[in-house]
């Protein structure tokens, strides 16, 4: 290989072996629709939309090149075709899928899609089993990894009055896969008033890697939601549609402003004039929209402390994973497991910076007895001295009121500290002494 102007030039890239204990993201190229496909550092897959129909042959080459034989979890966010049609496909090719999770409510849609020939191949091939995925469920892809769902049907987690949405696209199921410190958030096509609530609630901040919501649509990445994701990364799936024109100038504009700003990739060059617009040719996987290779790998390198953005001819960009300073020691100091409203929304725990240096918590979580999870978030910095209160807010972790092992790892997984009760008292926190 040799460097460019900051690019790497590569050969074969997709079908050179993965480093050991890694994690592979393949933004796989489905034209104007989504799918992509997760490789955990175990080897376990989870797809995500399957682009549509007539797209399961290009699934399965990707596949194929990474050295993979079957998806072990297929997660459909809605109900429009460019997201579900080619999974049909896929299974007909002799691939198996394991487990399907989707939005539910297949008994509230209109009867124009249930009489539709794509939606109705979805049932028959993996549609008809599929599980009904909802806020705070996790998927257990690996034992490395947290993939959580933050919305489903237009309801996210810690929503205390839960409002349904009414727009199929903004109904979709989002999910933040965390592995270390890396974090990214895939949402399908949610929109505006999800994106709302998941930003009220500061249920996903400082993501590593953003996967544009709605192919870059402007009916979506609304204000408030960008500025807390704060992304290193941005990819966005499109295609070169004259209809849809994703995606958006604005958006793109929009992006630029943030913090960095982030890069932005794309998958396909939108080439038919109007609102549309593109990032600049060395950022686009297919800047002429005519062919097949417009997929898009991430590499998530833990021990290196990097990920790697792949694309094309074998171009790569290189991005550091946040981390934490030397000399900083982190502690459980207190916990309280009974509060006196809902436990759900009011549990927390104390932690404490014992060190002499402060320490970025990005990719950091607690976890109980039960191997369920708090992410802490990848906004709190965690100055030498100071405590930092973390509250439940409706997510998977419990603080069991009759008791309960309670263990903080940092970004590596490594354990940084652990605490075990026995009891609780309503309203009393408990002290660790650490």
């Amino acid at each position: 290989m040799k460097r460019w102007f900051g690019v790497w030039i590569a050969v074969g890239l997709f079908s050179l072996p993965a480093r050991a204990a890694t994690l592979r993201i393949y933004h796989i190229d489905v034209e104007q629709a989504d799918a992509t496909l997760f490789i955990a550092p175990g080897g376990k897959a989870l797809l995500v939309d399957s682009g549509k129909d007539g797209m399961g042959s290009r699934i399965k080459a990707v596949m194929e090149a990474a050295g993979l034989a079957r998806v072990d979890y297929f997660v459909c966010t809605h109900y429009h075709e460019d997201h579900y049609g080619g999974i049909d496909e896929l299974v007909a090719l002799d691939t198996p899928v394991l487990e399907t999770y989707d939005r539910g409510d297949k008994l509230y849609l209109p009867a124009s899609k249930l009489a539709e020939t794509a939606y109705t191949n979805y049932l028959d091939s993996v549609g008809e089993d599929a599980r009904h995925i909802t806020r705070g469920m996790t998927i257990p892809l690996d034992p490395q990894m947290t993939v959580t769902c933050i919305s489903s049907g237009g309801v996210v987690i810690g929503e205390a009055n839960p409002r349904h949405g009414v727009d199929e696209n903004d109904m979709s199921v989002s999910l933040l896969l965390s592995y270390g410190s890396f974090r990214y958030f895939i949402g399908g096509d949610i929109e505006a008033p999800t994106e709302a609530k998941i930003a009220a609630g500061d249920l996903v901040r400082n993501v590593s890697v953003y996967h544009s919501n709605h192919h870059g649509s402007d009916t979506s990445s609304s204000r408030a939601f960008i500025e807390d994701l704060e992304p290193g990364v941005i990819i966005i799936s499109n295609g070169n549609n004259g209809t849809y024109k994703h995606p958006r100038q604005t958006v793109l504009d929009a992006y630029e402003t943030l913090p960095g700003p982030p890069k932005v990739f794309q998958t396909n060059k939108y080439l038919k004039g109007g609102a549309g617009g593109n990032v600049a040719d060395e950022f686009i996987a297919d800047p002429e929209s005519a062919d097949l290779d417009g997929t898009i790998l991430i590499t998530v390198d833990l021990a290196g402390g990097e990920y790697r953005v792949s694309y094309g001819a074998g171009a790569e960009h290189e991005f550091a994973l946040p981390g934490s300073a030397p000399g900083a020691t982190v502690v459980i100091a207190s916990l309280l497991p009974n509060p006196a409203g809902s436990d759900e929304e009011g549990e927390r725990v104390v932690l404490a910076n014992k060190g002499d240096a402060p320490v970025f918590l990005a990719g950091w979580w607690l976890e109980d007895r039960a191997g369920l999870r708090w992410e802490l978030g990848g906004s709190i910095t965690l100055q030498a001295g100071a405590t930092r209160t973390i509250e439940r807010n409706g997510r998977p972790m419990s603080l069991s009121n009759t008791g309960d092992d309670i263990t903080l790892f940092d970004a590596a997984g490594a354990m940084r500290d652990r605490f075990e009760y026995d009891e609780s008292s309503e309203g009393v926190a408990i002290t660790t002494g650490h």
